[in-house]
């Protein structure tokens, strides 16, 4: 994933807590973010929230097959998204100005929404 990566609205309707199905037909989750950027019409996949003690994962967008406002389809089996490590937040930057007396352009973290 780019430093640049921005949350973005869903290209088919899904909302935060949508339910997520995987490839073996079993609910393993629901939607927790959207990443890639609405500037530049790019979507780079879903932040899954594994069940209720779960933890986040991230889906590339070439293995989300459907997306509507009842449900996400995935690619990946219940297993593989199991499998799959743990979705770090911080990697999501964008780029603003920073410095306190020079003012210059940088990487600063994405504000929450």
């Amino acid at each position: 994933m780019s430093p640049t990566t921005k949350r973005t609205r869903s290209p088919g309707g899904a909302s935060q807590d949508t339910p997520v199905h995987s490839s073996d037909d079993q609910v393993v989750g629901t939607l927790s973010d959207l990443l890639g950027s609405d500037r530049e019409d790019i979507f780079h996949g879903v932040v899954v929230h594994l069940g209720r003690l779960g933890h986040h994962v991230f889906v590339p967008a070439d293995q989300v097959t459907l997306m509507t406002r009842s449900h996400v389809d995935v690619a990946l089996t219940s297993d593989q998204l199991h499998a799959l490590p743990k979705h770090d937040e911080e990697r999501q930057y964008d780029v603003g100005i920073v410095g306190f007396f020079r003012k210059h352009p940088g990487w600063v973290r994405e504000k929450d929404r």
